[in-house]
């Protein structure tokens, strides 16, 4: 039996109701695989045992959000993850229609007015999100992004990327960091609860309505530095549309230094992730610009 059939089975096992008339596999993603069922529907399949808790917390989240949040985000409606095992555990929900805002996509939308609408509805997303009472969060997430992560992140470069920089690379990322670091007022900040990935293919556009259709995969969704979200919209559509969110979520404005540190991190993370993982793709797209 195929995947696709195993996951069926799984599906009809615990939701006999449900008729599929027709399922497309996607098994790109590291932590799960995802069904597409009916063209409406998608079921989320945890593939490592992570993921499954990782399922387990995104439910509960998603579920707390639901009223609180002003654009679409999934429901989850079809969940089987309690005492599931890797090839069982799941989550379903209904499709969010719209297409991901992949940089193609968002240079296809030239209107200014457009542009600066779609960066108002993000802001308002992100500002709804980060005011959440972190005391009333169904889940209890460990705060991310203080300053010793970033120490220890700046120490794995070192070690593992930097012999395979060209000199000038290294004295540019040593610069980046050691500039952090000197600077207390820019590792200070509120944690806030974060969307964890707020970037281009997890947020969606509706064409027809020339507007923000949804945000999708809280799967990264912690307790952290808000400016991570922030640069996930500024290394993604660019320094204008950032500075549009600004009359929607004011307190974007004094983070800007510290979301472009955190852009400065992001193809260095990759790499690092690459060459933990020994992923050859992940590592030659992080170092790229630095070899």
């Amino acid at each position: 039996m195929d995947k696709t059939q195993h996951y069926i089975r799984q599906i009809h096992f615990t939701y006999p109701e449900l008729a599929i008339d027709s399922a497309c596999i996607n098994r790109d993603g590291q932590y799960n695989d995802v069904l597409v069922v009916n063209d409406e529907l998608i079921f989320r399949f945890a593939k490592v045992p992570d993921a499954i808790a990782t399922l387990q917390n995104e439910v509960a989240l998603l579920r707390y959000l639901q009223e609180r949040i002003s654009l679409p985000i999934p429901h989850p409606t079809y969940v089987n993850i309690e005492g599931a095992a890797i090839g069982e555990a799941f989550v379903g929900y209904p499709m969010i229609p719209g297409i991901p805002l992949w940089r193609p996509n968002f240079r296809k939308i030239t209107k200014e007015t457009v542009r600066k609408h779609m960066a108002e509805q993000l802001a308002e997303f992100l500002k709804e999100l980060h005011s959440t009472p972190l005391n009333e969060l169904p889940v209890t997430f460990e705060p991310e992004e203080t300053l010793n992560h970033w120490i220890d992140m700046y120490a794995q470069i070192q070690a593992k990327l930097f012999p395979a920089m060209r000199p000038d690379a290294r004295k540019a990322v040593t610069i980046h960091f050691e500039d952090f670091f000197a600077n207390k007022e820019l590792s200070n900040f509120v944690p806030r609860l974060c969307h964890g990935d707020f970037g281009t293919g997890n947020l969606l556009f509706d064409f027809e309505t020339q507007s923000i259709a949804g945000v999708i995969d809280f799967g990264g969704a912690g307790v952290g530095d808000p400016a991570g979200d922030f640069a996930g919209l500024y290394i993604s559509f660019g320094e204008e549309f950032y500075r549009h969110c600004y009359s929607v979520y004011p307190e974007m404005e004094p983070a800007l230094e510290r979301v472009k540190f955190f852009c400065g991190t992001f193809a260095l993370q990759e790499a690092l992730f690459g060459f933990d993982n020994k992923d050859e793709v992940a590592y030659r797209a992080g170092m790229e610009q630095y070899v």
